[in-house]
């Protein structure tokens, strides 16, 4: 007899007839079903269509799966977003109160929470994209909302600090003199800019009378110790570049800007430098919140998204 039980078929028998039974199962109380996530193939389309007229050309196959991934996202947050009753919010139900109203879902009905009710029960939050949007976007912040409003690790931040000291850098700095030529009265602006620095290079002029050689614009002569990202902010890019690039004691070489041409002395430069940390913890410690925030919802996702059967059309499972 034990050896009979011992027999390697008579062990098959047994586990097969226990995968039927718990396949059978499935479908009941004892190992409920997955819920199903499919994305529609016409949704699928106008992302396509979207990209096309946004980018001028089809999504490569790596695109299209990052978008496919984004839209898996959306759909797993917007499941959770409706598990939670995230569709009762403020912005929600005034959404799906217009929407009742333009579909005439309830013409009885005067209250807003009521229209939105009966847009609700018509199922059509399911496709109106700004209920989406609303519900995706509420979902999104709630679950990063549990670590950004914690405290990080004082070990944490500094590590975080000296890992990313070039974001906590203060940039390259300069100080300027200029002769502005005003492009909006002299469209010949490079020209004149040229024949004025000739004018100062053949009459050894000072300092003082090159600048009074300058155009009245709305950009001052003398400037004080300014970043790159404030000249271009108040000049334009080329001539932020332009003016990093210089040497001090020296006139320049004309260079545009948004106001016409300018010849431009460098007076002192600072280089970048790290900032201590205690005079950027506030900025530091968000960062680091950021990246947690960042990194729980990708964490949140990828355990949600086991919760559902996902099927994309026209993508193997």
């Amino acid at each position: 007899m034990r050896k009979w039980l011992k027999a390697p078929a008579l062990h098959m028998l047994a586990l097969g007839a226990l995968l039927f039974i718990i396949t059978d199962l499935r479908g009941g109380a004892l190992l409920p079903q997955k819920k199903r996530i499919e994305i529609p193939a016409h949704r699928l389309e106008q992302m396509a269509q979207e990209f096309i007229r946004d980018t001028g050309h089809r999504p490569t196959p790596h695109e299209w799966e990052q978008m496919i991934e984004m839209q898996i996202d959306d759909e797993v947050l917007f499941q959770y977003a409706l598990a939670l009753g995230m569709q009762e919010n403020s912005a929600a139900q005034a959404r799906l109160a217009q929407i009742a109203d333009f579909v005439e879902a309830n013409p009885h009905e005067a209250t807003q929470d009521g229209k939105a009710r009966a847009a609700i029960d018509l199922g059509l939050h399911e496709g109106d994209l700004v209920v989406r949007r609303i519900l995706v976007d509420s979902a999104r912040r709630l679950i990063r909302s549990v670590v950004l409003v914690q405290k990080p690790a004082p070990d944490v931040v500094r590590q975080f600090y000296t890992a990313h000291a070039a974001d906590f850098t203060r940039p390259a700095q300069v100080r300027i003199s200029q002769i502005a030529i005003n492009g909006f009265v002299r469209p010949d602006s490079e020209e004149q800019a040229r024949n004025i620095l000739q004018r100062i290079r053949t009459e050894n002029l000072g300092f003082e009378a090159a600048l009074a050689l300058a155009d009245k614009t709305p950009a001052p002569v003398r400037l004080p110790m300014m970043s790159g990202e404030d000249l271009e902010a108040e000049f334009g890019g080329d001539f932020a570049r332009a003016v990093l690039a210089l040497k001090p004691g020296g006139w320049s070489e004309p260079i545009p800007s948004d106001y016409g041409h300018h010849l431009v002395w460098v007076h002192e430069v600072e280089a970048p430098r790290p900032l201590p940390l205690e005079a950027v913890q506030t900025e530091v410690e968000q960062a680091v919140l950021q990246k947690l925030a960042d990194d729980w919802l990708k964490l949140r996702l990828r355990e949600m998204r086991a919760e559902f059967e996902i099927v994309v059309p026209g993508r193997a499972s």
